[in-house]
């Protein structure tokens, strides 16, 4: 006998979990995150396979898997970005909970099990928070982020998000009640941080969230870094993305995400000023408009630290200090590379 109706109900429902994967020229890694999902000890579940105009044999690695299971659906858009993609995966999701997964990671077997059993156990919480393993180069490391486990507050889950050592803002070690996020979107406009805005739209809303301590998702490390991606237009999206952030979350965590924010600005001016003298501009009218921010810089690394201390004095000044210390950066690469060969 279920504690409560709408639970009871849920298991009349088919399926119960929707599982999202976003898919863009992951030839490589696609078979085994969408084996992965099959494996699970628990079937009652749909896969949705959302294929944003790949270029490789994405499409049609979906097409043969979808041809052997009918819980597998595909569905095809224009390229529009990893917020579209799952945008589309949520317009045609029918399941009571949501499960995101990155199409060149994977699931552990068990990790429907582990989230029906939780929420059989917490009364059908509205989230799910779990941990999750990192895999580098072949070595597997498990990331023990939850360590007290059970009902998390809006300003835990809020400090979880933004803080060392936290959950991070992820939407792929969190199960979402579809019915929680029903009126909710991924940012389109975004290229970065389009799932941290997403989860943090989630907590805004108050939901119940529940934290275990299993790791259920393995997270591949081959995504480089907002700080190591070639420039593009795209990029500067990840400015846009923590502006939101900065004007949507608690004072108290807005402090800490605005240096993250001018660190940024800083970065893209330094790459663009001589070629974009418009996104400069555009660049240091954000940088000014921070200023009259509150901020707390203590979570930065060295580097990030200097750097905005020299932009107390002058942006210009802090742009070209990063500018030099990317051509010596390049410098020292190219010579590494050289070395190698």
């Amino acid at each position: 006998m279920y504690r409560d109706k709408k639970l009871a109900e849920m298991y009349e429902t088919s399926p119960l979990f929707s599982i999202i994967v976003p898919v863009y020229n992951v030839e490589d890694y696609l078979g085994k995150c969408i084996d992965s999902v099959m494996q699970q000890s628990v079937s009652n579940f749909e896969l949705l396979l959302i294929d944003n105009e790949s270029t490789d044999s994405s499409r049609d690695i979906c097409m043969h898997w979808a041809k052997s299971d009918a819980r597998i659906k595909v569905f095809s858009q224009k390229k529009k970005g990893p917020a579209a993609t799952k945008n589309t995966g949520l317009l045609h999701a029918t399941g009571n909970y949501v499960v995101f997964v990155d199409s060149d990671d994977y699931i552990v077997p068990n990790l429907l099990k582990i989230v029906l059993s939780t929420i059989e156990e917490n009364n059908a919480p509205d989230v799910i928070y779990f941990n999750y393993f990192t895999l580098q180069h072949d070595e597997l490391r498990e990331n023990n982020l939850i360590l007290n486990p059970g009902g998390l507050s809006i300003s835990q889950a809020y400090r979880s998000q933004f803080m060392v050592g936290g959950y991070g803002g992820f939407a792929w070690n969190k199960v979402f009640k579809r019915e929680q996020i029903r009126e909710k979107q991924f940012n389109e406009d975004l290229f970065y941080l389009e799932d941290s805005v997403f989860v943090s739209e989630v907590v805004h809303s108050n939901p119940s969230i529940v934290a275990i301590r299993d790791s259920l998702y393995v997270y591949r490390q081959r995504k480089a870094s907002i700080t190591h991606v070639r420039f593009s237009t795209q990029k500067l999206t990840y400015v846009k993305g923590m502006g939101i952030l900065v004007n949507t979350v608690p004072k108290e965590y807005a402090t800490i995400l605005i240096p993250e924010k001018k660190f940024a600005e800083i970065d893209f001016a330094a790459k663009v000023f001589l070629q974009k003298y418009s996104l400069y501009k555009s660049l240091k009218r954000s940088f000014d408009n921070d200023l009259i921010v509150n901020e707390n810089r203590t979570m930065l690394r060295p580097f990030p630290k200097f750097i905005l201390k020299v932009s107390d004095y002058s942006f210009g000044l802090a742009v070209s200090f990063f500018a030099v210390h990317d051509i010596v950066k390049q410098f020292f690469k190219m010579l590494h590379l050289n070395e190698k060969s």
